[in-house]
């Protein structure tokens, strides 16, 4: 057991690349960031108040998440203010009700003190700290590549988080049970197909509040190996 516990820890000890392209390519070896000119930011985007502070902006917006997740990063505000006076910085956040509709076993799972690297992980793929990463570059479509059933690939095919690549894609809605639905104009992150619900800039950054998770699922498996009484 302790053999596993150390192995966990080690293959869930948090990078932070410091010059990794924010942006990847539709395939993951393709880093695409110096494609991508300035874009106008559409009114997907909304501007948080002058003076609002990131941190003030996520404890009354997104407490749990703030508290929960956010909270197990060492250091947090101090890498996204360094970033906002850069190259700025991402958060995707899953909205207040996604997490007051957490399982109460895994509210307590990330807030066992036992399973600090884990959940630090699992709040790691939620952030950048190397690039804005605004809507309007996430929807740009490439149209240097074949379109695949008429349709355009998107010119971003991941992303780059503190925690790990994800995948980027669009939203679809409608149909039923997965059948004939319609893409929607928005935008999916990780293979969970979290959709982005409306965004927030603050400062040199952007808040990409999601209607759920976009960490892989493994996680919530590591998260499983820790037995705590009662669940």
């Amino acid at each position: 057991t302790n053999s596993f516990i150390a192995a966990t820890a080690l293959a869930f000890a948090v990078a932070r690349p410091a010059t990794v392209d924010a942006f990847t390519g539709p395939s993951p070896r393709a880093a695409i960031a110096p494609r991508i000119a300035p874009l106008q930011e559409s009114a997907d985007s909304t501007d948080g108040p002058a003076e609002e502070s990131l941190q003030s902006f996520l404890q009354q917006n997104y407490p749990l998440f703030e508290s929960l997740l956010l909270s197990k990063i060492p250091d947090a505000y101090s890498m996204l203010r360094d970033s906002d006076s850069t190259d700025g910085y991402t958060i995707f956040c899953p909205s207040q009700s996604v997490m007051e509709g957490l399982d109460p076993k895994r509210k307590v799972q990330i807030s066992d003190q036992r399973n600090d690297e884990v959940s630090e992980k699992l709040a790691a793929y939620h952030i950048i700290t190397n690039g804005k990463v605004t809507q309007e570059r996430l929807k740009r479509e490439d149209w240097t590549v074949p379109r695949v059933d008429g349709v355009a690939a998107l010119n971003i095919g991941g992303v780059v988080t503190v925690g790990g690549e994800l995948r980027v894609g669009r939203s679809k809605s409608g149909g039923f049970m997965g059948w004939g639905a319609k893409e929607d104009g928005g935008v999916v992150i990780g293979n969970n197909e979290a959709k982005i619900v409306k965004s927030t800039k603050i400062g040199n950054g952007v808040v990409h509040e999601m209607d759920g998770f976009v960490a892989p699922d493994l996680i919530w498996r590591y998260f499983d190996q820790l037995r705590i009484p009662g669940f």
